[in-house]
């Protein structure tokens, strides 16, 4: 009779605490909030979850087989980099280096805003780096904005023509929300800092979300120093955030089965809201270059979704 008793007993508080724990886990994850009218959905199966997939596919092994990289030493500046306006404007510039690689990009990403009127924070001076932007970004409005930890950089601040400069860390958000009051927010953020790696997060999190207009790029060199151990002083680089900020701007997808985003016409949602983080409904695009990468700001106001056809 005891035994039972505590045959029973056990069995019950194993069911309480199982529905409890599964409570927890439910709570703990975001959910779709569905429309009366949706359709009944599946959840992802566990093994088709991105965290999930592990190494189960990679790449081909022909892609992975070694190559002899030769190095370009010819005489002269190539044609198509002599005659970039950028790097002409660069070489009457005093100070300063930079990878040969990143002139196409800066003409790729920045050329069709050079005649607008911009509002530009630069993060790291060194040797003067504004005046070849105020020069490149040509509109007679356009400010570009520098900040340095060197105090001597000081120099450089000059309002009648368009450069600003403001002494501090980039990894101090008290000094860079000040700087965003002053003069932003941004249309463009350019990070050519310290090139730490706690340092360029640092910037990222305090800037991205209210320093940077919608519609703003967010651009950042020198990733290679997140592989360079002088540089490299945090577990996790910026450039494994930028990764991680590729899984969270497809959030949504991982968040419902594939019935939730199908519409029959454009009026008709099968969800009222969807729990998301915050990032996922502000990045429209991330470009990666040699060592760079541009991020595109937007505000994606609603949940995408795609039509049944005809």
């Amino acid at each position: 009779m005891l035994g039972s008793a505590l045959k029973q007993l056990a069995v019950g508080l194993g069911r309480f605490v199982r529905f409890h724990a599964a409570r927890m886990l439910r709570l703990n994850k975001p959910k779709a909030s569905v429309a009366p009218n949706a359709p009944p959905g599946e959840s992802i199966p566990a093994e088709l979850k991105i965290d999930a997939l592990n190494d189960q596919v990679g790449l081909d092994a022909q892609y992975l087989r070694p190559y002899q990289w030769p190095s370009y030493r010819g005489e002269g500046v190539p044609q198509e980099l002599s005659s970039d306006p950028l790097y002409q404007l660069w070489t009457e510039t005093a100070g300063g280096h930079k990878w040969t690689q990143y002139f196409a990009v800066y003409r790729e990403v920045f050329g069709a805003l050079t005649s607008r009127p911009m509002r530009i924070l630069e993060i790291g001076v060194l040797a003067g780096a504004g005046r070849l932007w105020r020069r490149y970004f040509s509109h007679p409005d356009t400010v570009v904005v520098g900040i340095d930890i060197l105090p001597a950089c000081a120099q450089f601040d000059s309002p009648h023509d368009g450069i600003r400069v403001r002494i501090g860390s980039q990894a101090d958000p008290v000094f860079l929300q000040e700087i965003v009051r002053e003069f932003g927010p941004f249309d463009l953020i350019i990070d050519d800092g310290s090139h730490r790696s706690s340092h360029m997060i640092a910037s990222f999190n305090c800037l991205f979300a209210d320093g940077l207009k919608e519609a703003g790029i967010y651009f950042v060199e020198d990733l290679h120093a997140n592989y360079w151990p002088g540089w490299r002083d945090t577990r996790r680089s910026f450039l494994d955030v930028c990764k991680e900020l590729i899984e969270h701007m497809h959030a949504h997808y991982q968040r419902g089965s594939p019935d939730l985003f199908l519409v029959a016409n454009e009026s008709h949602q099968s969800m009222a809201v969807l729990e998301v983080p915050s990032i996922t409904t502000m990045i429209r695009e991330i470009r990666f270059f040699d060592s760079m990468v541009a991020i595109y700001k937007t505000r994606r106001q609603y949940i995408p979704y795609y039509l049944l056809g005809a």
